[in-house]
């Protein structure tokens, strides 16, 4: 099976490029920022090869303040 493509869903609809590592998930913002954010503040919904996340407002873990998770470099994000 091939490799899924990911992609987070923000407030004003739009599909921005993720990536998920471990527990984490790294979204490339439409200014190129990276966005960190965990599984647990996100809806999941797997379409065929196409995984989108959404986020719910929920909190991360406490334990979370000290992820050492290293995000990955913007062309990273590149399709």
């Amino acid at each position: 099976m091939g490799k899924s493509i990911e992609w987070f869903g923000d407030e004003k609809g739009n599909l921005l490029p993720a990536i998920k590592i471990l527990d984490c998930v790294f979204v490339l913002t439409e200014s190129q920022r990276i966005l960190h954010l965990h599984e647990e503040e996100l809806s999941t919904k797997k379409e065929g090869s196409s995984v989108q996340y959404f986020a719910t407002g929920e909190s991360a873990l406490p334990e979370r303040s000290r992820c050492q998770i290293i995000p990955p470099f913007v062309n990273a994000f590149k399709r």
